[in-house]
């Protein structure tokens, strides 16, 4: 590897770390709260230029932002941007679902049900929630890839912090892990049928019952950022 792609490389690693370590402080918080650039640095073991780098980029993104001479401020996910990123997530999961149905393999159909295989029984899901979240993201991460589209790939990862922020609210908190799982395997037996169709609302449908869910938890949001049922 030469140097250029080194850097790049490194640069790759530090943002990658510094996204992963800020997003796990933000699960955490219900105020927003200081990020020193020194700090991170010391933390991670890296030099501040990459980390200075990795801020900037984290900024376009919503999770931090930057206040001249005073470091970086990393803000809490509010409920409404988690309501309007359920409502863009709803577009992308039906898209993806489709997509997906129509380049998956059986190979991949079978490595979909790899996923949930630890979860046989749904009450296993319940009583093995933070497992379960893990097998969550990786479902969705697989569906995205599966869809075979850079762009919206892309457009996902850049929601991560917001998906990371409330994992463990919409998961255990919500007592969803059961239909979850089931929801997770009608879809997969669309994408296994060739029904692009039907993996298409499920997955759509997917998303609205976690709305639901989360305003049954939270009290109803404001009317301008509620789903529209389509």
């Amino acid at each position: 590897m030469n140097n250029k792609n080194a850097s790049k490389s490194t640069s790759a690693d530090v943002f990658e770390a510094v996204s992963a370590h800020l997003n796990e402080m933000r699960s955490a918080i219900t105020e927003p709260i200081r990020v020193r650039e020194e700090d991170l640095a010391n933390q991670l073991g890296v030099s501040r230029t990459p980390v200075r780098q990795a801020l900037i980029r984290l900024e376009s993104t919503g999770m931090i932002s930057l206040r001249p001479g005073r470091g970086a401020l990393l803000e809490p996910v509010s409920d409404r941007d988690y309501i309007e990123w359920l409502q863009l997530r709803e577009q992308l999961e039906g898209f993806a679902a489709r997509e997906a149905t129509l380049n998956a393999s059986q190979r991949d159909v079978m490595g979909l049900r790899a996923i949930f295989a630890p979860f046989a029984q749904p009450h296993i899901a319940e009583s093995k929630a933070a497992e379960y979240a893990q097998a969550n993201v990786a479902f969705h991460a697989q569906i995205m890839r599966l869809a075979n589209n850079s762009l919206l790939e892309r457009v996902w990862a850049s929601f991560g912090h917001t998906q990371t922020s409330y994992r463990r609210k919409t998961i255990s908190r919500l007592h969803r892990s059961a239909d979850s799982l089931r929801e997770h395997l009608q879809i997969i037996d669309a994408i296994e049928q060739r029904d692009a169709d039907l993996a298409e609302s499920l997955a759509r449908a997917h998303v609205r019952a976690l709305h639901v869910a989360f305003e049954q938890a939270d009290g109803q949001p404001d009317a301008s950022i509620s789903f529209s049922q389509k």
